[in-house]
């Protein structure tokens, strides 16, 4: 079986290298390949993409500006993807299944499914039109996205969505048939993020994310005001230089690491007795996941696409987005050693039960044969 991926718009494999992303975004089309699934990779890169054959000799790489030039506008790189599938037919008309990794940059594989008669694979690490809604006050944006996807759900033989809150809201809002969609949580490494042995830090507490408002960072400041606990951070984005101002003037231990790569993230979140993602909106946090697979104590907000995974003092605590919640959760979590525990065995156990690779594997396989 020959599948294509198309890769995010805009997005190479030396990006996700550089974000630390690549290991874990590769892994699911490595496993596929023994699985007889021969994967392509479309990528937003160039010759520099060709590095990477070394580490994923599975897996071919088609790096769009290494076998076009690379367009000089924005406007003119979106005409360039719109054509892409004329560009490239011959090395693409032969697969059996388009994919495409992210709703951006869809249109591209949408264009190839009308050309070639192939079967199209959409998936949504996040539901694009939901999280635009969310980001910005534009009418013209939200519109834009909201006929993108209105196009391309009603292109596609098979919609990939991570949770059954995005399910619910592609089925009523775009009208999509319930029987054209699955949920398949993002899988995480459940053998490379497991419990280890390891010296914790006590008093310490971890982050990982981007530093954006989406993420709710200054409400987490606050609940950590003037507290004995120390805040550690992986991650980077706009507001790093003001939350360290921040910080700073409300006497909040924080320390910044930077991008850690998703490798060496099992080693970092072994060391603390608690992970806490304290977001206004999710889709399907990965970071959660993956703190869960190591069995540790995690604490996440009551909002969509984190309350689908946390059970509430099952799996995990749930918490308000106001400083007051967090920082009652955090006491609870932090004075409790049998509450960790219990709390960190029940989270590997889930991640174990729904997240794991191998099961991801298994849910692509039955929607690959069920499309051809």
């Amino acid at each position: 079986m020959n599948l294509i991926l198309f890769f995010t718009y805009g997005v190479s494999l030396r990006m996700w290298d550089e974000k630390g992303l690549l290991d874990r975004e590769v892994s699911l089309y490595q496993r596929l390949s023994k699985e007889g699934v021969k994967t392509t990779v479309i990528t937003y890169g160039d010759e520099e993409d060709y590095a990477y054959r070394r580490k994923m000799p599975e897996i071919d790489i088609m790096p769009v500006y290494a076998l076009t030039k690379k367009p000089a506008t924005k406007i003119c790189a979106f005409v360039h993807s719109l054509i892409l599938p004329f560009i490239l037919k011959d090395k693409i008309k032969g697969a059996d299944i388009f994919k495409t990794n992210q709703m951006s940059g869809s249109w591209t594989a949408v264009i190839g499914k009308l050309l070639f008669g192939k079967k199209l694979i959409v998936r949504c690490g996040y539901e694009w039109f939901r999280f635009t809604q969310k980001l910005t006050p534009s009418l013209f944006r939200r519109w834009t996205v909201f006929a993108a996807e209105w196009l391309i759900y009603r292109a596609a033989d098979r919609i990939l969505l991570t949770s059954e809150g995005d399910r619910d809201f592609v089925s009523s809002r775009f009208k999509i048939p319930a029987g054209r969609i699955s949920v398949s949580p993002n899988f995480i490494d459940t053998e490379l993020f497991k419990p280890a042995d390891s010296d914790v830090k006590k008093n310490r507490m971890l982050f990982i994310g981007r530093l954006t408002r989406q993420k709710n960072l200054f409400s987490l400041f606050d609940a950590l005001k003037s507290s004995v606990w120390t805040l550690d951070m992986v991650g980077d984005g706009e507001l790093k230089t003001t939350l360290a101002e921040y910080a700073e003037r409300n006497n909040v231990k924080v320390n910044f690491l930077g991008r850690i790569a998703n490798s060496r993230l099992p080693e970092v979140i072994n060391q603390y007795p608690l992970f806490i993602l304290p977001s206004y909106y999710e889709g399907n946090p990965k970071v959660l996941l993956e703190a869960m697979s190591c069995g540790r104590a995690v604490i996440g907000t009551n909002v969509e696409g984190i309350r689908e995974i946390i059970d509430n003092k099952v799996n995990g605590i749930l918490c308000e987005t106001n400083a007051g919640s967090i920082k009652s959760a955090i006491e609870e979590v932090m004075h409790d050693n049998d509450l960790r525990g219990r709390l960190g065995i029940k989270a590997r156990l889930f991640a174990e039960e729904n997240c794991s690779i191998e099961a991801t594997v298994k849910r692509e396989l039955a929607v690959f044969k069920g499309l051809i």
